[in-house]
């Protein structure tokens, strides 16, 4: 005999999803020049993750026998 499964519990994302919808009416709302400043911060916070990701494909190609 198997016993019925309980309903899930999903925890309660709605502040997320507000937060989300928020970022989007800022990022709708703001000028092209606001924009194009975001992405150049973005491109900043991202370069030494970047740097690190190609450094290790260089040592994992430098290190593959031939």
């Amino acid at each position: 005999m198997t016993t019925p499964k309980a309903p899930r519990q999903y925890p309660d994302n709605s502040g997320i999803h507000a937060r989300k919808a928020q970022g989007r009416l800022q990022r709708a709302t703001a000028s092209f020049a606001e924009k194009l400043t975001a992405l150049d911060e973005l491109r900043e916070r991202v370069e030494p993750i970047v740097r690190a990701r190609e450094a290790r494909k260089r040592a994992l190609l430098a290190a593959k026998p031939v």
